[in-house]
Parts: structure tokens; sequence; C-alpha cells
């Protein structure tokens, strides 16, 4: 007998179909949609067409007191082993607490700049809250401002770069004598923090 049609396999008649990427063989050129051929791969998260999302992240400021405190929310797509950025108006001192804080990260605050780092790579969970409460010793300007600055950066532990948007800004009152937060006042006589007319 004389065989007139093999498939792509050699066998005589059979069914084994040529799927450009291998005889019969749909799992070696499946994307990761399983679609044979397709182009769909996996984004750096190990979503199937993921848009990075795990690489997004997000600092805003939150309570402030005047006494000497303010605090630096955070929300992360991905875990977080190092941040940088600027926080302009105040004379900080420290960062402690919060998320930073709980993952045995060492946050300093000098200048405008605030640093956090873990000396054995701990990270701070995917999730949202409170990423470190800044401490200052006084108000040097009539606003404070959340910038990333000219070096600022959120990575994880493998130096991925997350995508970073940053906002927030608080504006700082001053009374007639310039004292932010004061409570002098102009008298009747256009004296500041003056008594008043007197009577005599």
């Amino acid at each position: 007998d004389g065989c007139y049609e093999t498939d792509c396999a050699g066998a005589c008649y059979g069914d084994a179909v040529d799927l450009a990427c291998g005889c019969d063989d749909a799992d070696s050129c499946l994307d990761c949609a399983g679609t044979p051929n397709g182009s769909a791969i996996e984004d750096d998260c190990g979503v199937c067409n993921g848009d990075n999302a795990c690489l997004d992240a997000a600092l805003s400021l939150g309570a402030f007191d005047a006494s000497g405190s303010l605090e630096v929310l955070y929300d992360f797509g991905g875990p977080v082993a190092g941040f940088q950025f600027d926080v302009t108006g105040l004379a900080l001192t420290a960062g402690n607490g919060g998320a930073a804080g709980d993952a045995g990260m060492t946050v300093s605050a000098g200048g405008a700049t605030v640093l956090g780092f873990s000396f054995d790579n701990s990270e701070i969970p995917a999730g949202s809250g409170v990423l470190t409460v800044l401490s200052f010793s006084g108000i040097t300007s009539e606003a404070t401002t959340l910038t990333l600055g000219n070096f600022g950066a959120v990575t994880d532990a493998s130096g991925n770069v997350y995508e970073t948007a940053v906002s927030g800004s608080i504006d700082h009152p001053s009374d007639c004598a310039g004292t932010y937060y004061g409570d002098a006042v102009v008298d009747e006589c256009g004296t500041c923090g003056g008594d008043g007319i007197a009577e005599g």
C-alpha cells in the first residue's frame, strides 16, 4: 500500500497538525493567555498582559501638627525596600514609626530630604497607610510641599524603581509678627501685639 498523505509527524494519514511552533505541540507555543502563537506576555509583576501595576507607588501628606510632626502616607502596588523624597518648608529632624518602622527600616531626615532603607533588605508589603511620621524643629516657609526632588525614588529589594506619584501641600498661616501659627494681632492703634488704646 502506498501512503499518499502524511501529517507533520510523518504518520501516514495521521492527524498531527503543525502549529508553527512544533508539530502537534500546542503547549510549546502558547502565550500567557493560552493563545497559540499569541503575543501576550507577562509584565514585571507576573501578570499576563499586565501594566506593571505592582510597580506603582504614591506618596502624600497626612496629619500635620504645628508643634512638630507630619505624617507621610503611602500606597504601594508591591513590596518596597527603600525610598527617598523631599519635604520642603520644615526643619526636619527625624522619621519614626509607620510602616517603615514596622519593617525595621532606618529613616533619616535632614534639610529637606527623607531617606528610608533597610540594612537587611526587608520590605514594606504592598498596601497603604502611614509610611513614617516626620519630626521637625521649626517651620521655615509659608508652605510645606512633598516632592521627589532631584534624586527621589521608591524601590523594591531587587532594585526595581517604582513609577511614583507624589502629592500634598500644607499652607502655614502667620500672625502679624510673622510667626507661623502665632496669635499676635493688630490692636486698635495699628500696633502688632499692642495693648490697644490707653485710657487716661
